[in-house]
């Protein structure tokens, strides 16, 4: 009897100690995420509805419709201008053949020099070059922006350099006022590639009205998403009027569209220009308009969490990284994604240990600088860099990523928060 006492009694201890090694943050347990880091923002009710009545009609080409006002391709366009404040829009198939046809309508010749961020995503150089430009590369800080100084002197360097493209890349906006100035200084015309950076505001207006054109995306992963498209915003009507028969709006079809200039802006045009059939179908624009209705709401979910986030890796890590900070003008910022620079102390082997350690507890974060990562200039041998860009190199060989998905909960966020400080605590304890 006393021997079965006494196992009762080492029972109880033993779950007692376990309880306690669950519950205490101090001990072995680890945080870890159960959720997909690549789940994107779902189509509303009213978009999966508005989808399936379009298939039943079969129109789903955007001038199979009666008139402009008939057409929810027209209708959506409407919408993103009047959420961005542009005077006309033409939803293409992607940002990309946004980006590329904002070169060809202002005036990009073969073989011209179109000078870009050397830190963005890959299709940026991919439009330059499907443009038929040749990309001058300049240098992005530990902000992740355009450096202004290296901008001015690659436009005195390349005098003959009729286009400058900044890319907003993640929604970090640089210094638009310093790059305006140093464009109009060199006669250079200002594009943007809002692709990220739908909803944000440089001096309390929405991003791409520096520049003479910008263009948008509802690729998957940006605030609105259907899969692929674009579109291409301006204030210009010659540049939309190209722009539109460069899409595919053949003989009269202009008149289908809402958002562009008038007949007297086509003239001859679509007999001058080739038709390169890059429309946004109306499928497509079916499931990206209900969404312009929740963006505002979405944006402030986002940039509740994001600063949450953030403020809890400074107090606990801050020591071991930096966040980039918003440019003064930003008035409004959308943070769908964090983006931090680990330490300089951090050797490769630790930045690898530290992308191993977050893996292994169910986060995938990306290094920017990794030699697989389309963002890195290194691997655009289709469009390579001609000179060095020291600064890039450096802040991309410690500049990581990491998703926050709408879909997630807000504890999720905790324990991200958790997984990336107990990452970096590790890397630092063994190194130390």
């Amino acid at each position: 009897m006393y021997c079965k006492l006494a196992l009762a009694a080492l029972a109880a201890m033993s779950m007692g100690a376990n309880a306690m090694v669950l519950t205490n943050p101090t001990a072995t347990t680890r945080a870890s995420i159960k959720r997909d880091i690549k789940t994107p923002d779902p189509v509303p009710v009213a978009g999966q509805e508005a989808a399936v009545e379009l298939m039943k009609t079969g129109r789903m080409y955007r001038y199979n419709v009666a008139n402009a006002e008939s057409s929810i391709v027209s209708q959506c366009e409407k919408d993103v201008a009047d959420y961005t404040g542009h005077k006309y829009c033409i939803a293409l198939n992607s940002c990309g053949s946004a980006l590329m046809l904002m070169l060809k309508c202002t005036g990009l010749e073969y073989g011209d020099k179109v000078i870009s961020n050397a830190f963005t995503f890959g299709a940026v150089p991919s439009a330059i070059e499907h443009a038929g430009g040749k990309a001058v590369y300049v240098e992005s800080d530990y902000n992740h922006v355009m450096d202004v100084a290296d901008l001015e002197k690659k436009l005195e360097a390349n005098p003959d350099c009729n286009h400058v493209l900044v890319s907003h890349m993640r929604g970090k906006v640089g210094d638009m006022d310093a790059i305006l100035k140093a464009c109009e200084k060199n006669d250079a015309i200002l594009l943007e590639d809002c692709a990220h950076s739908l909803g944000v505001e440089w001096q309390g207006k929405h991003t791409g009205h520096v520049g003479k054109v910008c263009g948008i995306s509802s690729q998957s992963y940006k605030m609105i998403n259907s899969g692929e498209g674009g579109f291409l915003l301006t204030d210009d009507p010659d540049v939309a009027a190209r722009c539109a028969v460069y899409a595919g709006a053949y003989e009269g079809l202009a008149a289908k569209h809402m958002t562009v200039p008038g007949p007297e802006h086509f003239g001859d045009l679509p007999k001058e220009l080739p038709n390169y059939s890059l429309r946004m179908s109306a499928l497509a624009a079916s499931v990206i308009k209900p969404q312009l209705l929740s963006l505002d709401e979405r944006i402030e979910k986002y940039n509740r969490r994001y600063n949450a986030l953030t403020a809890k890796l400074e107090e606990r890590v801050g020591e071991h990284m930096s966040i980039p900070v918003n440019t003064p003008g930003v008035t409004q910022p959308v943070h769908d994604s964090i983006q931090f620079n680990l330490g300089k102390h951090f050797t490769e082997e630790m930045l690898q240990e530290f992308l191993d350690e977050c893996a292994a507890h169910g986060l995938p974060v990306e290094l920017f600088g990794h030699k697989s990562n389309a963002r890195n200039f290194v691997n655009w041998g289709f469009a390579p860099a001609n000179d060095p860009l020291p600064m890039t190199g450096e802040m991309l060989s410690r500049a990581c990523d990491c998703r926050m998905p709408l879909m997630w909960d807000d504890k999720d966020f905790d324990d991200m928060a958790d997984v990336l400080s107990e990452a970096i605590e590790s890397v630092v304890a063994k190194h130390a």
